[in-house]
This record gives C-alpha cells, sequence and structure tokens, in this order.
C-alpha cells in the first residue's frame, strides 16, 4: 500500500510540473496569460529577412549555442553529445552546451518566467527540442523567435505537408523539422502469435493474457500517446477529433466511453492496474525480461533496443490501422535566445540529410527520418534504404495507416480525466 501511495504522490508532482508556473502568475490559464501580453513579448527579427546563409554563418561561427532538450535517453544524448557536437565544432566552429530536461515544460517555464521578469534578450536558452502543447504554449504567447525556417538550406528536402502543422497548429516557420517517429505497438512474436487488431481486440486479449500488457503512466509522453490512441480506437476514429480547435462538446460526448474502456482494461494489466510503469526505459525492462509480452512504444525504441541486444529477435512492431500515431518533432528559437544565429545552424544540422541519415542508424537512435528522403540524392536515397534494411524490422508495413496528432488540448484533457477517474486511489 505504501508503494502504491509513493507512486500516486510521484505521478501527481509530475502532472503539477507541468502547470507550476499557474502559481507564480496568480492565474487560472496559461495561455490566457501570454496571449493577453502578446504585444509586450512580440519580437519580430527584422534583420532576418535581409541576411543569407553565409551572413548567419558568419554571425554564429565561434559562439555557443545552449540547447534545452529531454534528455530520458542514453542513446538520444549519445547522438548530441557526440554526432552532432562534432559537426558543430569543426565545421562551424560552434560549441554546443546541451541542457537536460526531464520534461520540455521546464525550458517552457524557464523562458516564460525570464521574459516575466524583463529578459527580453540574453535568454539562457538558444534552441529547445518541442512539441504539441510546448509549441502551442509558447507560439501563441510570442515567445517564439522567427519566422527563420525558411532561411535553412534542408528545407528543400522537406514534404510541407509533413512539417506545415504541430498538433493542428500551424508552424509557420517557427519550428524546423527534427524526429519523425511513429507511436504503436510492438509484441513478442514468438509469445504473441495473433496480436491484437483493435482496442477492442487489445481488451479481450489482455483479459485473456492478464497481466501481458502495460503502459507508462501519464503524464509522461509515451502514457500520454496511448490514451490518445485509445480515444482514437474507442469512439469512432481520428477524423473528429482533426480540426484546428479544440470541440468541447465532442469530448463531452466521447470521453465518457474512454474511461470506460481503461477502467475495463485496468484489472487485467501488469500488477492488475495497481501501480504502472513511470517511464519508459522501466516498460523496456518489463518487455525485455519477459514480464510483458506487448506494449505501446514509439517505433524508434524498437529499432534501437533490437540492435543492441536489449528486446529480443522476434520483437515486432504494428500499427492497429487508425490510431498510430504520426508524431513528428521539432526544434524552435526561443523570442529571447542570446544566439539565435548559433541556434539556426544548430536546427539546420539536425535538419539536414547527414543528421537525419545519422540519427536513423539502428546502434545510434534508430529515429525514422522527417525528412522526405524522395528528394534526396540517388546516394543519400541507397543509404536511407539500407538502414531501414539494417534495422530488421518491417517498417512501412508497421507504420501504414498511422494518423496525425490533434489539437494538445486533447491530450491535456485525457491526462486529467486519467488522473481523476483511471489513476487508483
Amino acid at each position: 500500500m505504501w508503494q502504491n501511495n509513493f507512486f500516486v504522490t510521484r505521478i501527481l508532482g509530475h502532472f503539477w510540473k507541468r502547470r507550476q508556473v499557474l502559481a507564480s502568475l496568480g492565474l487560472g490559464s496559461v495561455g490566457t496569460w501570454l496571449l493577453g501580453q502578446s504585444s509586450l513579448f512580440a519580437q519580430s527579427p527584422a534583420d532576418l529577412g535581409s541576411l543569407t546563409w553565409a551572413d548567419i554563418l558568419e554571425q554564429a561561427r565561434g559562439t555557443q549555442v545552449n540547447w534545452a532538450m529531454w534528455s530520458g535517453s542514453e542513446a538520444i544524448n549519445g547522438f548530441v553529445d557526440g554526432w552532432v557536437k562534432t559537426q558543430l565544432q569543426e565545421r562551424y566552429g560552434i560549441r554546443l552546451n546541451r541542457i537536460p530536461l526531464t520534461d520540455t515544460v521546464e525550458a517552457v517555464n524557464k523562458i516564460i518566467g525570464e521574459v516575466q521578469a524583463g529578459l527580453r534578450s540574453g535568454g539562457s536558452i538558444d534552441l529547445i527540442w518541442i512539441n504539441g502543447n510546448n509549441f502551442r504554449t509558447l507560439k501563441q504567447g510570442n515567445l517564439l523567435y522567427g519566422p527563420f525556417t525558411q532561411k535553412l538550406p534542408s528545407l528543400q528536402f522537406y514534404n510541407p505537408a509533413d512539417i506545415e502543422t504541430d498538433f493542428g497548429l500551424p508552424i509557420e516557420g517557427y519550428s524546423a523539422p527534427y524526429t519523425g517517429n511513429y507511436f504503436l505497438i510492438a509484441y513478442h512474436a514468438e509469445r504473441v502469435p495473433n496480436p491484437p487488431r483493435s482496442y477492442a481486440e487489445l481488451l479481450s486479449w489482455a483479459e485473456a493474457n492478464p497481466g501481458r500488457f502495460t503502459y507508462v503512466a501519464p503524464p509522461d509522453f509515451h502514457g500520454s500517446r496511448f490514451l490518445l490512441g485509445t480515444l482514437y480506437g474507442v469512439t469512432g476514429g481520428y477524423a473528429q477529433y482533426s480540426g484546428p480547435e479544440f470541440n468541447a462538446d465532442l469530448w463531452a460526448k466521447q470521453s465518457p466511453a474512454v474511461v470506460d474502456y481503461l477502467k475495463k482494461l485496468d484489472p487485467f494489466l501488469w500488477r492488475q492496474g495497481q501501480t504502472y510503469p513511470p517511464t519508459f526505459a522501466r516498460l523496456a525492462e518489463l518487455f525485455a525480461n519477459g514480464e510483458i509480452w506487448l506494449m505501446p512504444t514509439f517505433i524508434d525504441q524498437v529499432i534501437l533496443r533490437k540492435s543492441n541486444g536489449q528486446f529480443p529477435d522476434s520483437t515486432t512492431p504494428y500499427g492497429i490501422p487508425g490510431t498510430s500515431l504520426i508524431d513528428p518533432s521539432f526544434t524552435a528559437i526561443p523570442v529571447n535566445a542570446a544566439n539565435p544565429f548559433g541556434a539556426m545552424i544548430l536546427a539546420e544540422v539536425l535538419a539536414s540529410p547527414e543528421g537525419q541519415l545519422e540519427k536513423f542508424k539502428p546502434d545510434v537512435w534508430g529515429d525514422l527520418p522527417l525528412i522526405d528522403v524522395s528528394r534526396l540524392s540517388a546516394e543519400f536515397q541507397a543509404n536511407f534504404t539500407q538502414l531501414e534494411v539494417a534495422s530488421g524490422i518491417p517498417i512501412q508495413e508497421a507504420i501504414a495507416g498511422a494518423v496525425p496528432i490533434v489539437n494538445a488540448e486533447y491530450t491535456v484533457q485525457l491526462e486529467e480525466l486519467w488522473q481523476r477517474q483511471v489513476l487508483p486511489g
């Protein structure tokens, strides 16, 4: 019982951390406050339009760029501290300082706090790895520098439709493409000969195999993605939620079905749903040691962990059509960045064909390219094809039928709903 209470406290603490800035502001809505301050915080880099890429390179050379990024993966940290840092130093003479985050909202709150305190320039963060509600908060509050992405040479290699919106919000040049991940399900093929192909089948499978399935506790983003897939899977699909704005009436009508489903699933989860893995690292351990046989996961984790031997060879990712998620993420520059030009160089390195290829390597990260490979040279296309084969999984089959992530407010509401009505007390 003590362990369960400790877990609830931990999760609740992490959940409210996303909203900790509210207490310091004494307001009920960060979004309302930010929009109210838009004229105060707006910064238009008037000189950016006239600068060439050569000008930007010259301005950035010899500087340090501070990148705030989620740092919960040793593989991703290794990619950044190794290949990315080397590229910046050797090609551009730029020093990279990685600012590790447990949750991206830490950086969002830092930016808001600095600007609120009057720090309109010289901020502590130059670039932030971001998507979803965090991007919405900063963009709608006019707390992002730009638009800047039209200056990046590698933007020509991207399909505009793939980088047009972030959780339904138009990007409009305020963030640069970075990762091309997908959230789906992985199973141990030797133990699960016929994996469930719908959320109804998933519930039936869990009932027949108690304790062999679970998911990461929201609001960790792995758990939140599972909740969103559940919303799609038990209420009639993605399309109804695809509008640019959150539909409160639709949410009120459909959300009870999500609670009902999750409560039915709960007793058949690992440890009867009395506790949940707090991180994906813990979920991965359960899968690797055979305690669970089926789990929701990002496809890059399957590629990486099969490559390093953590996951069994029979680990296979697949998608439940209409519920698997296309989950790209981006990099953005805070409005008060001390080194926006260095940040643009870093964003270009990450978005470049070379950067997209490096992080796709199974033994590096295994992250799928967001870049449109068909727009690249024949040599690059061949290199990407070789890496897809080397991954050892049916990538194109697994991601077929994946759908976009909708307005971030649905995820926020799902997290709060799970806290109130699903998390055991």
